[in-house]
């Protein structure tokens, strides 16, 4: 009866594949986040549904599609490998790695099942067989990939060692580390200013300001690119140890953001000028951002939580108070048929945008009002 009841233990216990308790729940709630953004993006446009002419599930023995373009493939491929990840991770705790990677893919192919065949009800999406195979081979390669990632392997303990050496411990700080990485993500978004998170203006059809002049555009740019660099880098620096400069850190995340903008210009744009978008403005704020928060990391980390939201919160009124941008847009080249994985990918982005503030400000004032100052 005890050698059941331990082996019942053993085959619950997070750490037996090598990722701790805390890692596993983080796991499971950024799988729960993902589930919905990929319903989201499945079943769009969410208008004119109607009862399937078919067999709902007649596309699973559909003959393949004449034309299939890498860009669908790559995107259906590319989309499922976080899912199979962080359920990988998940049910890995439960089952092992091995059972938890195969439990993981299925669940993940359970899914795309479901939503191929609740795009059966919407005239503007086509259910695909072959949208169901690239799912399930990305959820595939995610759920493999998640045991190397387990502290006991050479990668994962690499990345471990890191993340132990820079930044605090706890569940807390690794959800802050996810933030700043949603953070670097809503640099997809073609049709926002650099940094320019939670404008809401145009998803509740507000009336555009007739104003705009060049003063207030450069103005408005630099103001929103400015507080982005201070609310981002105060947000770093009080996840960070004490004993470690986080300007290198900050540093770092700020480049690969400008890196992320560059390849989106290049690759979703396709922009004859992708350096277009580093305007004077953007420039000036860049400068005036990265000064002021030269010595803003020096603070107590209860004032770098304090000044990290106010920032955020800033440069999110800001960016819905500047006048509109025309330059700003999406090309009509990507609106055309064929493009359904842009605009797919679009609204994913577009919404993480747009909600970035307001999860950014919640995880500061919840890590602002713990009675510890160290998350």
């Amino acid at each position: 009866m005890d050698q059941a009841r331990g082996e019942q233990q053993a085959r619950h216990d997070p750490q037996r594949t090598g990722f701790s308790a805390n890692t596993v729940r983080l796991a499971w709630t950024l799988a729960l986040a993902y589930l919905l953004v990929i319903g989201y993006a499945s079943l769009l446009p969410f208008r004119d549904w109607r009862w399937p002419p078919e067999e709902i599930l007649h596309f699973l023995a559909a003959p393949w599609p004449r034309f299939i373009t890498p860009q669908d493939l790559a995107v259906n491929f590319a989309a499922y490998i976080p899912l199979g990840l962080l359920l990988s991770v998940g049910f890995g705790a439960r089952y092992g790695p091995a059972r938890g990677a195969v439990a993981a893919t299925l669940a993940a192919a359970l899914l795309s099942v479901t939503m191929e065949a609740v795009q059966m009800f919407l005239p503007a999406r086509i259910a695909s067989n072959v949208d169901l195979l690239a799912n399930t081979l990305g959820a595939l390669v995610g759920a493999m990939a998640a045991p190397l990632l387990a502290p006991a392997q050479l990668i994962g303990g690499k990345i471990r060692s890191l993340r132990s050496r820079l930044f605090l411990e706890g569940m807390a700080a690794d959800t802050g580390l996810v933030i700043v990485g949603l953070w670097l993500i809503t640099q997809f978004h073609i049709t926002a200013q650099v940094f320019g998170t939670g404008a809401i203006r145009a998803t509740f059809d507000l009336p555009p300001y007739s104003i705009h002049t060049p003063w207030l555009a450069l103005s408005s740019e630099a103001m929103v690119v400015l507080f982005s660099v201070l609310g981002v880098g105060l947000m770093l620096a009080a996840l960070m140890r004490d004993h470690d400069h986080p300007m290198l850190v900050i540093a770092a995340v700020i480049g690969a953001a400008l890196v992320l903008k560059i390849v989106s210009a290049v690759t979703l744009v396709q922009a004859s000028a992708p350096l277009g978008w580093l305007t004077p403005g953007v420039l000036l704020g860049l400068g005036a951002g990265w000064l002021l928060l030269w010595g803003a990391v020096r603070l107590a980390r209860p004032v770098q939580l304090a000044g990290a939201a106010a920032c955020i919160v800033a440069a999110a009124v800001v960016i819905n108070l500047a006048p509109d941008n025309p330059y700003h847009s999406v090309p009509p080249r990507l609106l055309v048929r064929g493009a359904s994985h842009f605009l797919n990918f679009s609204g994913i982005v577009r919404a993480l945008s747009e909600l970035w503030p307001v999860l950014a400000t919640g995880f500061l004032l919840y890590a602002l009002g713990a009675r510890r100052h160290r998350l």
